[in-house]
């Protein structure tokens, strides 16, 4: 049975902090051992399949939206059907607005990714939109907003706000 742990509480924080390094290029992940300053709103969650870890999923909850930040199944478990699984049951437990980067289709895995959400029913949103430098210097991401509902442009300029400053801490 697929289940989401808080990091705190899951047996595999090791697992959780590996996947997490390997996942992401430094660029788009903060530091993990500054994730435990993060406030309140900020959840890192370890999936498990019978009690077996399998991926992690980070988002924050505003009131506007539910931001997923990262997602990842571990390497070896995936086109297993796993991070389908894991990621509805997610959207299932958050029923409002679900926004998230995505990394712009360039090549066949960030394409594939894409498809992914877009077959969970996410709509590619299409503002331009750049992450911002985790690491405090110029270096931002071009990335794909991608949500449960449509945005109009009231909504993504107001969600951009509220990432880059909650998430990024740049003042927009």
């Amino acid at each position: 049975m697929i289940q989401l742990t808080p990091l705190e509480d899951s047996d595999h924080p090791h697992f959780a902090e590996d996947l997490f390094e390997s996942a992401f290029p430094e660029a788009e992940r903060p530091d993990f051992d500054d994730l435990e300053k993060r406030p309140s709103n900020f959840h890192f969650m370890v999936a498990t399949n019978d009690d077996e870890p399998i991926g992690i999923l980070t988002y924050w909850t505003f009131e506007e939206f539910v931001y997923v930040e990262h997602f990842a199944i571990d390497e070896e478990l995936r086109n297993n059907g796993f991070g389908k699984a894991v990621f509805l049951n997610f959207m299932t437990q958050h029923g409002g607005q679900v926004v998230m980067e995505v990394e712009l289709p360039h090549d066949e895995t960030s394409e594939y990714r894409v498809e992914f959400y877009a077959s969970m029913g996410l709509y590619q949103n299409p503002y331009d939109y750049y992450q911002p430098s985790y690491h405090g210097d110029d270096r931002t991401v071009p990335m794909m907003i991608m949500s449960k509902m449509e945005l109009d442009d009231d909504e993504f300029e107001e969600m951009r706000k509220i990432l880059y400053k909650e998430v990024y801490k740049i003042d927009v």
